[in-house]
């Protein structure tokens, strides 16, 4: 039985993914071995002795971490399964390692590419009513996001917004600084700060209570979010925006709704918050989608029948 030892980053959506990966690789005849990414060492990893090693880049803070750990460990026998939203995450060291494996969900200059994943067991929940019209729930403190964020505020009154604390009020102060809101819309956008959510069950509540979900991507992705993958396999309604990598996965008007400018989303916002029947009609098509067509264990066959030549086990 082969040994994988899976990084666990420093963030969650890092964590809910390597963790599905994990399982994935269970279930497989795979043993596994988990360390935090601070807990690393090069001691620790020759004491392992890993045939896989697997890491997710979502978190630009790990990189130089990772480059002085595994720039020591030099077993040619370990095969390095590096997954990322962008290529560009992973540092050169790790395309010039022997045996090195790099997938990525984005449509551009790649090696392997390969959509994201979900675990539906982590997010099973049960309808139980609307609490929230508007919810984003992510770091709001990226310029297109703030700019974003600000006109639903400014449409639509107090929103939801869940995010640690300090990326909230660094776009407060961001807002504040471009003049993005007035100082009466700045103290609705206050308003909208709901907390910081920690685990999958919290945020499966979060969308499936929410009329209306948004999702907001950096411009320069084309990829399937993971953010629009946790809201349909919680039965939430997402709008997000359009990508040919999101409409390759999911049908548009369908499985999701999307938009590509701020005013279309607006529109839709506001068109979705009056007709919740059709919302109800594409979350549920999204969800059951999500859960037949996108799993951590169909990644993984696809990425061991590229590194292996067959589907699963080793």
């Amino acid at each position: 039985m082969d040994k994988v030892l899976l990084v666990l980053p420093d963030n969650n959506k890092g964590k809910f993914i390597t963790k599905g990966f994990s399982s994935a690789f269970k279930d497989s005849s795979f043993f596994v071995i988990e360390k935090k990414i601070y807990d690393l060492n090069t001691d620790e990893i020759n004491r392992i002795l890993p045939d896989i090693i697997f890491i997710f880049w979502s978190d630009i803070k790990q990189t130089n971490v990772l480059k002085d750990i595994f720039g020591l460990y030099n077993n040619k026998k370990t095969v390095f399964i590096n997954y990322a939203e962008l290529l560009t995450d992973i540092p050169d060291m790790f395309y010039e390692k022997e045996n090195s494996y790099c997938f990525s969900c984005d449509n551009k200059d790649k090696r392997y590419k390969i959509s994201l994943a979900i675990m539906p067991k982590d997010y099973k929940r049960k309808f139980t009513g609307y609490k929230y019209n508007i919810t984003f729930a992510g770091n709001p403190s990226y310029k297109n996001r703030e700019l974003i964020l600000s006109k639903l505020v400014y449409n639509f009154g107090i929103i939801n917004i869940f995010c640690r604390s300090y990326d909230f009020y660094k776009s407060v102060d961001d807002i504040y600084r471009d003049n993005l809101l007035n100082s009466k819309f700045i103290d609705l956008y206050r308003e909208s700060y709901r907390g910081y959510v920690d685990t999958q069950k919290e945020l499966s509540y979060i969308y499936s209570s929410t009329k209306v979900n948004i999702d907001i991507l950096n411009p320069e992705k084309d990829s399937l979010s993971y953010r629009c993958l946790e809201a349909a396999v919680s039965g939430g309604f997402m709008i997000a925006p359009y990508s040919d990598a999101l409409t390759y996965n999911m049908e548009n008007g369908k499985d999701i709704e999307t938009y590509k400018e701020d005013f279309e989303l607006i529109d839709k916002v506001r068109f979705y918050l009056n007709n919740l029947n059709l919302a109800q009609l594409i979350a549920l098509k999204g969800k059951k989608n999500t859960v037949s067509n996108h799993s951590f264990y169909d990644r993984l066959k696809v990425m061991l029948k590229e590194i292996y030549g067959k589907n699963t086990g080793n």
